[in-house]
């Protein structure tokens, strides 16, 4: 189970005051160093920085696909996830491997977990202080299909459900209950190199190490008022006080939990948007995260649980598919993003790409942002977008900025250039050949750039 207040419970520090004082809404759950995150969060906050002489290193595509994850319900029998089929189906249709759910155990077969694995999902099991229940299903699943458990987590949320552990209640409870889970799992020789993510819901200023307890940070992010994960013009930068309550510890950041319900709202402390806005912060999101060097984003959550005919009940809107199995408009956008990553041309195996690309983006705004990544056959691709406003939370209806012009150098001539909206299609919705420079419209949600340079080998 979690908790919606458990995002703004963690980021009371550095947001607004006025949002501490505001009574919380509950709902049930369902690799880089320190110095890497501080580059990552300079980034960020600094998008008019790139100059022409920059040349910048290109995070590979495939790794950033690996960044993609999402939040299921496999354990869950009396809706939308007791077909395992589906939800394999729609993982693959997505271009996404990893999940975020409960250990295996009673509520449906084991074969359930083979099959999922088997289709290639990979898997962060959720533990609570019953982890010694689980540990040995997790570590059969391991051994069955290798390399389909990608991590253990900890207790969720102990803020808002408290466990009890060896006389202990509270926040030390779920602490000690981190520290055993943690020695535990790295002492199971099937689940050798299986790292160990935090628990959530505790205050880390409490806490002075996570030495012994966690291989990785862990914290949840859901932005509030139908606003941008990161950059917001009253100041609530949710994504970013998330990052940097991750780096207290030094350890490389994991957000478990992120995301928006698609029922439009109106008012104060909601989260509700309508289904394209939903794309748009989704899409947003995960490029934030990647950009700032945390290491997975898992998006709550796949599916629609149940069906809400009076659509009065906020916990069946956060899907990727609507409870029908049809695909939402964020569905849409993630599978064309994942299509035009994986999209490669052939080229000679012996002509060695370079890594770097020196551009200039000129007249980026402050709440805009760019993220370059490579694809496998050597062409890159510049992610932009624009974190303006979304969501007027006075109607509970979405806003439209005006796209941001940016002018792009690319220092020298480009083959080609594609430009693709995801949100859009997974074709180009424009091409150029043969330039140096490109004015580049940018809107208030991701679009991405396939650059071919002139000199690109065998393409």
């Amino acid at each position: 189970m979690h908790s919606v207040a458990t995002s703004h419970r963690l980021l009371t520090d550095t947001a607004s005051s006025r949002h501490a004082s505001h009574p919380k809404r509950t709902r049930p759950f369902g690799m880089r160093t320190i110095e890497s995150f501080a580059a990552g969060i300079c980034a960020l906050a600094c998008a008019t920085a790139v100059q022409a002489s920059d040349a910048v290193h290109a995070m590979p595509a495939e790794a950033f696909l690996q960044t993609l994850a999402v939040v299921t319900h496999v354990s869950y029998t009396d809706g939308a996830y007791v077909n395992v089929h589906n939800v394999a189906d729609d993982m693959a249709w997505l271009g996404i491997q990893h999940v975020r759910d409960y250990a295996p155990g009673s509520s449906i077969p084991f074969s359930s977990y083979v099959y999922l694995a088997q289709r290639g999902v990979k898997f962060n099991f959720l533990m609570g202080a019953d982890f010694e229940k689980h540990i040995g299903q997790v570590a059969k699943l391991n051994t069955e299909v290798p390399g389909s458990v990608a991590a253990i987590e900890g207790p969720n949320e102990l803020n808002n459900f408290p466990v009890a552990y060896q006389g202990l209640t509270g926040a030390s409870a779920g602490l000690a209950v981190q520290r055993d889970l943690y020695a535990r799992v790295h002492g199971v020789p099937e689940l050798k190199g299986v790292p160990v993510y935090d628990a959530t819901g505790f205050e880390p200023k409490s806490v002075e190490t996570r030495a012994a307890s966690a291989d990785y940070a862990n914290q949840h992010v859901y932005p509030q008022n139908g606003e941008q994960p990161l950059w917001n013009a009253n100041g609530d930068k949710w994504m970013l006080a998330a990052i940097h309550l991750g780096q207290r510890f030094q350890l490389p950041l994991v957000i478990t939990e992120f995301g928006y319900f698609s029922l439009p709202q109106a008012g104060w402390y909601m989260l509700g948007v309508d289904e394209p806005t939903q794309a748009k912060g989704v899409l947003n999101g995960y490029m934030d995260a990647a950009a700032a060097g945390v290491k997975r984003l898992y998006v709550y959550e796949l599916l629609d649980e149940k069906p809400d005919p009076t659509r009065k009940n906020d916990e069946m809107h956060y899907g990727l598919f609507r409870n029908d199995n049809s695909p939402k408009p964020v569905a849409y956008a993630i599978r064309n993003l994942t299509s035009i990553l994986n999209a490669n041309t052939t080229r000679r195996t012996s002509a060695a790409a370079r890594s770097t690309l020196a551009y200039t983006l000129s007249d980026m705004p402050e709440s805009a942002n760019s993220l370059l990544l490579q694809k496998k056959d050597g062409r890159f691709v510049l992610v932009l977008w624009n974190e303006t406003l979304i969501w007027n939370r006075a109607t509970g209806t979405p806003l439209a900025s005006p796209p941001a012009r940016v002018n792009l150098d690319f220092g020298e001539k480009a083959r080609r250039v594609d430009l693709y909206d995801p949100l859009a299609s997974s074709e180009p919705l424009e091409s150029h050949r043969d330039l140096r420079q490109l004015a580049v419209d940018v809107p208030d949600h991701v679009i991405l750039l396939e650059i071919t340079p002139a000199n690109t080998p065998g393409t």
